[in-house]
């Protein structure tokens, strides 16, 4: 395998998966018409790993943040599943590593806040958290109720047609390298991290995809020298920039941007007027809090370019 990774020719154009697949149609090229006086429909659109690495798919995607933890426990494998449910292109989760090696998914240093437990992640064993329960489980099921390990996440988000957004906070990043490699989860894990981190793991192994932080346009150049065939950057700015899209446009780099302050708030209250800003910016991939809200918004947009101003909200 080479260190730029390119669209798998078994894949190309795949069919719908039960619904599960993110409307992509922004990958096609002409409007399809046959000169009948109708538009053929565009394209069946393709998954996200093949937009990602295609550097002329324009099409929107989107990340829900630790999974749709709304309805499930933050980061449990059940919010995965919801995520995928509902059509996200990936699920952001986060990885730590436990006292003895184990990569687990969980946000805080500690399990105080999301467990029913307490302590330092880095100072207990995967078996002592493995016994905790997420707070706000509504049942017993593994999936719902329990602290998942990386290398349980994978699997069925690849059988979802979903990606895996990997917050990597963890400094074990051979850890991550290797569950990635054994898996082999290549065309599934999307690591993020700063800028100088993501430098030491792509020189761990240069396959794994990465998502290195960056927040200006020196610094996007900064990234673009330091990882080869370098396909996505985060733009960490709460608020999104047009000339930060475009000279990564220029470079045939996405951007990845969080939506929340910016488009979540006002979505809430049915406005999506500050989703538009962002793809008027050039996003690629918008991370969010309201999955069930922006998932149906950005496959309306790709399917017929126009991003709706207004929706359901959640209030």
């Amino acid at each position: 395998m080479t260190a730029n990774p390119q669209p798998s020719s078994t894949l190309g154009w795949l069919p719908w998966m039960g619904g599960l697949a993110v409307a992509l149609a922004g990958c096609f090229g002409d409007d399809g018409g046959d000169g009948s006086g109708t538009t053929a429909p565009p394209p069946t659109p393709l998954p996200s790993y093949d937009c990602l690495v295609d550097r002329h798919c324009n099409a929107r995607m989107v990340a829900a943040h630790r999974g749709f933890h709304l309805n499930h426990p933050e980061n449990s494998l059940a919010a995965l599943r919801a995520a995928a449910e509902l059509g996200a292109s990936f699920a952001e989760i986060d990885l730590r590593h436990t006292e003895d090696g184990v990569l687990v998914v969980i946000h805080d240093d500690t399990v105080d806040r999301t467990t029913d437990g307490s302590g330092e992640v880095e100072a207990m064993s995967y078996a002592e958290i493995a016994e905790l329960r997420l707070t706000g489980a509504t049942s017993d099921g593994a999936e719902e109720a329990q602290v998942a390990r990386f290398v349980d996440a994978p699997d069925p988000a690849q059988e979802l047609d979903m990606m895996l957004y990997v917050d990597q906070k963890t400094d074990r990043a051979d850890l991550v390298t290797e569950a990635i490699a054994q898996g082999p989860y290549y065309e599934v894990a999307l690591v993020r991290d700063s800028l100088a981190a993501i430098g030491a793991l792509h020189q761990l192994d240069p396959q794994v995809l990465v998502m290195p932080a960056v927040a200006t346009e020196t610094e996007l150049a900064e990234a673009e020298g330091q990882v080869d065939g370098l396909l996505i950057v985060e733009l960490s700015s709460p608020t999104p920039d047009q000339a930060f899209g475009t000279a990564a446009s220029l470079l045939g780099i996405k951007v990845q941007q969080d939506v929340m302050l910016g488009g979540d708030v006002s979505a809430h209250f049915g406005d999506y007027g500050g989703y538009q800003t962002f793809v008027d910016a050039g996003v690629s991939l918008m991370q969010t809090d309201l999955p069930d809200l922006l998932v149906p918004a950005v496959r309306e947009l790709n399917e017929t370019g126009m991003l709706p101003l207004e929706g359901p909200g959640r209030f």
